[in-house]
C-alpha cells in the first residue's frame, strides 16, 4: 500500500525573484511523490496574506502561526498522513521558531519529509534555519536602511495615497478634483452638517474615491469621511507623515485648507469631545452579548435628557435606555434588523429564558446523558496511546541495551557511543513526557463523575438564581451589586443573544460543568466540557 502524502507550498514577498512559484512548487512536489511512489492526499498552502491579531501579515518563513501550516500540523498529530513533501526546506520554515514548531511534530509524530530541490537532513536543520533567519534579518535591515534613507532625503515611499494627493514616482502632486472635495468636507462640517448628510451630499455629487486593493461595498462610508478630517493638521500645513521604526519622517506637500479653516474645525472638535450632558453611562446586563442580522455586537445608550421645541435639553423624569445596532450605512442593514429595542424589554426577555435554562435539569441531565459514549470512546483511545507509547518506550530500551552490549564488546565508549546514547535518552524522556500526560488525563477521566458534576453544578445555578429574583435592592449601591450578580451569570450562561425584525431575542447557551482545573487536564474533551442549548 502506498504511503501518505501530503504537499505544503508557501510563497511570500521574501521570495520576490525566486523561481518558487505556488505552480512550480506543487508541480516539483508531485513529480517527487511519482518517484517515491507516494498517494498525495492534500495540499496545503500559504500563499496570500492572514489577519493575526489586528493586521494583516505575510506568510513569512519566520512565522510559526501560518494557517497553513498549522492545518497541516493538527492533521500529522491526528495520523492523517506519512510524509511531507515541500518544494525546499525554507518553504517550511526561516527561522527558529518556526523549525522547532515543525521540527517537534514530524519527530513526535514520525513523519519523514522530503524536498523537490534539497536532501532533508533533521541533524543539520537547526543549523540551516539559523542561517536562513540570519539571511533574513539581514535582508530587512538593508530593506528598512533604504526606505529611512528615502525618507530623509524627502522622498516619499510605496503606500496608500492620502485623499486628495497621489505619488507619481518620488514627488506627491496634489490632485484639484480631490482636493476640492476635502474643502467641501471640512466646510460642511464647520457648518454642523451631521456625517450621514456629508456622506449623502458626497454621493449624490459622484465624489470621486480612491482606488482600493478591498472592494468597497459602499460608498464614501463615515471611516472614508472620518479619515479625511482626522488628517486636518497635514491638510492645514502640508506635509505626509511616515513612520518606520519608530522614527517619524515628513514628507512636504502642497497644503489643502487654509490655517483659518483648519483652526475654525479644531475649535468645533474639541467641543464635540465633550460627552452630551442628555447621555450617561450604565449598568447594560446584554453587553457584548447582543447581535441581530447584521451580525454586528448592539452597543447602548442612557438618555436623560430630550431637546424641547426651544432646542434646549430638558430632564426626563425617567430615564430611557436602549440597545442599538452600530451599522450606520442604510444599504447595508438588512430588514431583519430592528436597528433598536428597549433595553428593559430585552433583558427581561433574555433573563427569563435564562431562568428556563437553569431551571431545567432535566435538559441538562439529558444533555450530560449523551456525553456518556464520548466519554467511554475518548477514555478508550487514551488507553490505546497509552499502550502504544509503552511498547515504543520497550523498543527504546531494547535499542539502548543493544547499543551498551556493542560498546562492551569493543572495551571502549567512543564518539559514536556517546552520541547514539544522547539520542535515546532525548526520544525516552519525549514518551515518558507524554506518558505521563496520558496517564493523568486518564486519571482524570477515570474519577470524573460527570452526572453528579451537573448535579452539583445545577444546584448551585439554580440557588443563585433564586436569590437574585428575590433580591429587593434599596440602595443604588444594591442594585448595582445585584446587577454585577446578574451580569456575571450572563456572560457565564449566554454565548449569543439574537434580535430578529420583531424584537424577539433567541439565545444560546453554554453551561461550562467542569471547573478550570479539570479543564486543563482534559485536551479533548467532548464538546469542551459544554452543554449547549438555544431557547
Amino acid at each position: 500500500m502506498a504511503r501518505r502524502a501530503v504537499i505544503y507550498i508557501r510563497t511570500s514577498s521574501e521570495t520576490q525573484g525566486e523561481k518558487s512559484s505556488p505552480l512550480e512548487q506543487e508541480v516539483d512536489c508531485r513529480h517527487l511523490a511519482r518517484e517515491k511512489g507516494l498517494l498525495v492526499l492534500q495540499i496545503y498552502r500559504d500563499v496570500e496574506k492572514y489577519r493575526a491579531g489586528n493586521r494583516l501579515v505575510e506568510p513569512s518563513g519566520s512565522r510559526s502561526d501560518r494557517p497553513g501550516l498549522q492545518a497541516m500540523l493538527k492533521d500529522a498529530a491526528r495520523d492523517k498522513f506519512d510524509v511531507i513533501l515541500a518544494w525546499r526546506e525554507d518553504r517550511l520554515y526561516r527561522g527558529i521558531r518556526a523549525m522547532l514548531t515543525v521540527l517537534e511534530t514530524v519527530q513526535d509524530y514520525k513523519i519523514e519529509i522530503l524536498l523537490a530541490k534539497e536532501t532533508f537532513d533533521s541533524k543539520i536543520a537547526p543549523i540551516r534555519a539559523w542561517v536562513a533567519q540570519m539571511e533574513l534579518e539581514g535582508m530587512k535591515e538593508r530593506r528598512e536602511m533604504g526606505v529611512k534613507a528615502r525618507l530623509r532625503a524627502g522622498k516619499a515611499n510605496p503606500g496608500q495615497d492620502r485623499y486628495g494627493y497621489i505619488r507619481a514616482g518620488e514627488p506627491i502632486h496634489l490632485v484639484e478634483e480631490e482636493a476640492k472635495w476635502v474643502r467641501n468636507i471640512f466646510n460642511w462640517y464647520i457648518q454642523k452638517t451631521p456625517l450621514n448628510q456629508i456622506r449623502k451630499h458626497l454621493i449624490a455629487a459622484v465624489a470621486p474615491q480612491k482606488g482600493s486593493s478591498i472592494p468597497r461595498h459602499i460608498q464614501w462610508s463615515r471611516s472614508s469621511i472620518q479619515a479625511i478630517l482626522q488628517s486636518a493638521r497635514e491638510y492645514a500645513y502640508g506635509f505626509k507623515t511616515y513612520s518606520r521604526s519608530g522614527q517619524t519622517f515628513q514628507i512636504p506637500v502642497t497644503p489643502i485648507l487654509d490655517i483659518s479653516t483648519y483652526e475654525l474645525f479644531m475649535k468645533m472638535r474639541e467641543e464635540n469631545k465633550t460627552y452630551p450632558k442628555h447621555r450617561r453611562q450604565n449598568d447594560y446586563l446584554l453587553s457584548g452579548r447582543l447581535k441581530c442580522a447584521c451580525n454586528l455586537t448592539w452597543r447602548a445608550r442612557t438618555a436623560t435628557h430630550r431637546n424641547s421645541r426651544k432646542g434646549e435639553w430638558v430632564e426626563r423624569k425617567t430615564p430611557i435606555s436602549t440597545y442599538f445596532c452600530p451599522q450606520p450605512h442604510k444599504e447595508l442593514r438588512p430588514p431583519e434588523c430592528p436597528k433598536s429595542v428597549s433595553a428593559k424589554r430585552a433583558e427581561t426577555q433574555v433573563w427569563k429564558k435564562l431562568y428556563e435554562f437553569a431551571m431545567n435539569p432535566e435538559f441538562l441531565h439529558a444533555q450530560a446523558q449523551d456525553l456518556v459514549p464520548q466519554l467511554q470512546q475518548k477514555y478508550e483511545h487514551l488507553q490505546k496511546d497509552r499502550g502504544q507509547i509503552l511498547e515504543e518506550l520497550e523498543k527504546e530500551s531494547a535499542k539502548r541495551q543493544q547499543v551498551i552490549t556493542e560498546a562492551r564488546i569493543k572495551m571502549r565508549a567512543d564518539a559514536v557511543f556517546d552520541a547514539r546514547m544522547r539520542e535515546l535518552y532525548i526520544v525516552e524522556e519525549r514518551l515518558k513526557r507524554r506518558l505521563t500526560a496520558l496517564e493523568q488525563e486518564l486519571d482524570t477521566y477515570a474519577t470524573l463523575d460527570w452526572e453528579e458534576k451537573i448535579k452539583e453544578y445545577v444546584a448551585d445555578l439554580q440557588a443563585g438564581i433564586i436569590e437574585l429574583n428575590n433580591a429587593i435592592p434599596k440602595t443604588p449601591e444594591e442594585q448595582h451589586r445585584v446587577f454585577l450578580m446578574k451580569k456575571q451569570l450572563v456572560d457565564e450562561l449566554v454565548a449569543e443573544a439574537i434580535i430578529d425584525g420583531k424584537r424577539g431575542i433567541q439565545v444560546e447557551f453554554r453551561a461550562k460543568i467542569m471547573d478550570q482545573e479539570v479543564s486543563q487536564q482534559l485536551l479533548d474533551f467532548p464538546n469542551g466540557g459544554e452543554i449547549i442549548a438555544r431557547l
